[in-house]
């Protein structure tokens, strides 16, 4: 799906681990997680998440002003990244694409990265590479929900 190199860049990581969790039918990707190799404390790096049953878009367009979102490029659909922020430190960044019809959700989110890197492209960047295949080319949702590791 993604590239061990782009996964390398944004990350920080030259080796680490996957945790991949996949629908009841074992076809469609759920979520999946990067973590640093050996695993420690610290959590994972990058998570990739496919919700089918996302926020309404009116709350999606809410969160979105309120954490001064920044569209994604046009070639990667609507959505939005933003970084997550507690007592003024830079947690998380991370990036949000649903299908047009608002059917299901594409979250990206990045954490610990590397000081030359810009997550917010990053996650947009993972995002344009990621829609065509968890989304169908009208933007709607290729899964069905159920989850299993």
């Amino acid at each position: 799906m993604i590239s061990k190199q782009s996964i390398e860049r944004a990350t920080g990581l030259g080796d680490f681990t996957v945790e991949k969790y996949m629908s009841d039918d074992g076809k469609h990707l759920d979520s999946c997680y990067i973590y640093t190799k050996p695993r420690n404390k610290s959590g994972y790096r990058l998570r990739i998440e496919i919700d089918t049953s996302p926020l309404p878009l009116s709350n999606i367009e809410r969160i979105k002003a309120s954490s001064d979102g920044v569209d994604l490029p046009a070639d990667a659909g609507p959505g939005f990244t933003f970084t997550l922020v507690e007592s003024g430190v830079k947690y998380e960044t991370a990036g949000w694409a649903w299908a047009r019809d608002g059917s299901s959700m594409l979250t990206v989110t990045l954490a610990e990265t590397p000081s030359n890197r810009d997550p917010q492209k990053d996650a947009a960047e993972f995002i344009r590479q990621l829609r065509p295949i968890v989304l169908d080319a009208d933007g709607a949702s290729t899964r069905t929900s159920g989850r299993r590791k």
